[in-house]
């Protein structure tokens, strides 16, 4: 593991995903980034915070780390365009941060499932360790193209500021 703040239930969880296919392994970045691109990844943990009375929610995006508001977007999209590289079908495509046609099967359901029972925090640990696999070319078996999250910073630098996005919040 590359981070050291972090507990069980991320460990755990990490496990499960270095056992999966690189095809689930995307399938499940493009479900917490599709998460993220909804404004889901909150500490209310509310399915849909843009709805909700209470004014003292904090909701995690990209943009609260400095990134433009359509980062997430962009990897959105191009997640599901390596994963219809990948499979070799044109079934899955991105409409404003609705990912639609991609199949999850049971072991995406678990792995999904086990990351919507974590606290922010937890998920805000798994967000960082996935920037830093990923960025690090870790996070797949196989080699992938990938896209860089910012040309200014690295994986590290990116889970720093999540880092700190949560002691900005007192977490």
């Amino acid at each position: 593991m590359y981070i050291t703040e972090t507990n069980e239930n991320v460990k755990k969880l990490f496990e499960k995903i270095d056992e999966l296919k690189d095809v689930n392994k995307l399938k499940f970045l493009i479900y917490i980034f599709g998460l993220l691109n909804n404004n889901q990844i909150n500490d209310k943990n509310d399915a849909n915070p843009d709805l909700s009375e209470d004014d003292d929610i904090n909701i995690f995006t990209f943009s609260s780390l400095g990134f433009p508001e359509n980062a997430n977007t962009v990897f959105l999209q191009y997640l599901v365009m390596v994963y219809n590289i990948l499979t070799s079908s044109k079934d899955a495509y991105e409409d404003n941060g609705n990912v639609l046609g991609i199949k999850l099967d049971e072991i995406d359901k678990k792995i999904a499932s086990d990351f919507e029972k974590l606290n922010f925090n937890e998920k805000l640990d798994v967000f960082s360790e996935i920037i830093i696999r990923y960025d690090n070319e870790t996070y797949f078996k196989d080699k992938l193209t990938i896209l860089t999250f910012d040309s200014k910073s690295d994986g590290y630098a990116i889970a720093k500021m999540i880092k700190d996005y949560k002691n900005q919040l007192g977490k």
